[in-house]
Formats: C-alpha cells, sequence, structure tokens
C-alpha cells in the first residue's frame, strides 16, 4: 500500500528551492566545478548532441535553422571541458532542462529532464575500472545524505529516507541472482526493504549503485534509492566515465535528477 505524501505539494515547493540553494554550491565545492550557462537546443549538425538520448527536432525559422532540443548534455559539459582548457581535477556544471520524447510520463517520469548536470576532466590512470566511478559515487552519495539532512531539519515531522549505506552491484549479478526476472523486477526484489530489515545500521534500506558498462561510456553507474511512499526503487543520479576522443579527454561525470530527488526526501507521490 502507497503511504501518504508527507509534505503539501504547496510546501514541497518551497522546499525545493532550499534543496537547490544547499545542493549547488556543495556540489561545485566537493567537484571542483564550476558554473556553465546550459543551452536548450543545438543545431542538428553539432557534434556536442548526445545521440544516446535523442530530443525533439524542430524549425526555427526565424534564424533559418533546424535545431534538436537537448535530451543530455553529457557530450555537450565534455565540450566545454575542453573549450575551457579545464585540467584534471577540476570540472564544470549546469543545470539542465532536456526533453526526452519517448520517456512515459508518471509519478517517477516525465519527458521533462531536469537535472543537476556536471563533467570533471580525470587523469587516463583514473578513467579505467571501477574504482574512480565508485569513489566518486560516494561523493555523491554523501551529498545527497546531507541534502536530506538539511530537509529534515526544516520539517522536524519528517523521517530521513536515504541511508548513510551505499553498495555496489553489476547489472549482471543481479542477473546471476535473479535469472527468471526482468532487470527492473530483479532490482525491486533486490532492493525491498524486507531483504535488509536484518542488515540495517540506521533503519533504512541501503542504497545502491548499480553498473552498467555501455559504450561509448568506459563505465556507467546508476544510484537508486528505495522509495517508502511509491514502495519501488527509483533512479536519483548517474554517473559515467567517458574515452578521450575527437571532443575532450579523459572525464568522469553524470546527473543528480531534480525531479526524483524531490520526490525521494520531499517525500512526495509524484514529481513536482
Amino acid at each position: 500500500m502507497h503511504l501518504k505524501p508527507r509534505l503539501l505539494h504547496e510546501t514541497a515547493e518551497i522546499a525545493l528551492t532550499e534543496i537547490k540553494r544547499f545542493l549547488e554550491p556543495r556540489l561545485t565545492e566537493k567537484l571542483s566545478l564550476r558554473r556553465v550557462t546550459a543551452p536548450l537546443y543545438l543545431p542538428t549538425d553539432s557534434p556536442l548532441i548526445d545521440h544516446r538520448y535523442p530530443g525533439a527536432i524542430i524549425r526555427l525559422k526565424g534564424a533559418d535553422q533546424t535545431v534538436e532540443i537537448v535530451g543530455s548534455l553529457d557530450v555537450w559539459l565534455r565540450g566545454q571541458l575542453a573549450r575551457y582548457d579545464i585540467a584534471p581535477g577540476f570540472g564544470v556544471f549546469t543545470i539542465m532542462n532536456a526533453l526526452r520524447p519517448d520517456l512515459p510520463e508518471n509519478s517517477t517520469s516525465a519527458p521533462h529532464i531536469a537535472a543537476w548536470a556536471w563533467q570533471q576532466a580525470i587523469d587516463r590512470q583514473d578513467a579505467t575500472g571501477e574504482k574512480t566511478l565508485v569513489a566518486y559515487a560516494r561523493k555523491l552519495h554523501n551529498l545527497l545524505v546531507d541534502t536530506e539532512k538539511m530537509v529534515v531539519s526544516l520539517f522536524p515531522h519528517m523521517r530521513p529516507t536515504l541511508s548513510k549505506e551505499l553498495r555496489v552491484i553489476h547489472q549482471k549479478q543481479l542477473g546471476d541472482i535473479y535469472p527468471s526476472h526482468t532487470p527492473e523486477r530483479s532490482l525491486y526484489e533486490h532492493m525491498h526493504p524486507e531483504r535488509h530489515q536484518s542488515e540495517e545500521t540506521d533503519h533504512l534500506a541501503p542504497l545502491f549503485l548499480l553498473i552498467r558498462d555501455p559504450e561509448p561510456l568506459l563505465a556507467l553507474g546508476e544510484i537508486w534509492a528505495w522509495n517508502r511512499i511509491l514502495q519501488k526503487p527509483i533512479r536519483i543520479a548517474d554517473i559515467g566515465s567517458w574515452p578521450a576522443d575527437r571532443i575532450a579527454g579523459y572525464s568522469i561525470g553524470g546527473n543528480i535528477y531534480r525531479g526524483t530527488l524531490a520526490l525521494q526526501i520531499l517525500q512526495q507521490d509524484k514529481l513536482i
């Protein structure tokens, strides 16, 4: 049975503003990032379009130009690393408003994607394997836990939802554990709180970093949390490492998804 939201929708809108004020400066400080202004669209022939997430194509009559609304800014941000000649250990971040027309609209998904998107330049020796990926994911996890603490301090009637424990699991491992399930069902079964009741150290089910391995990334991970209101896991962030190519050198980066983060720590039953 789904629980009721812990904040009125109008109050959650106010709380989301506080999340933005808290999270953004700490993200830039922890990862040594500088803020850049994001585009809403790019020319259809731009090499900075992320073709993994095709956006809507429109014709700008006034500019006599065909453009694609951004579906992701990972590639564009890598372009900014090269543009500003950013050294390893430093990076860029932006507020992304993207459109992915194929996504369904429901309690946890929408075609409009709002996120804190970032990329950091790294050395070649840090770009392979999952050690660097996990280390950065733990930095993001700590930031998310701190953000929720701030929210709970403002609204004392709310309880934390994010465990201090982040566990790592590979998609292949899930397939081996649940061979007869779909990937989505496997993650649901593995993250269900009943599976972890005897192990919980802070009375919360652990979060999971789900490691995937697609091209062109060297590695990709997603941070998933169990949502008590909706009784299902939701993705609140992703992180991936990139090889050197014609866009930029080696980098690591990803997205903290504003809608699902707010859904989780503001304990809502739908995206804000």
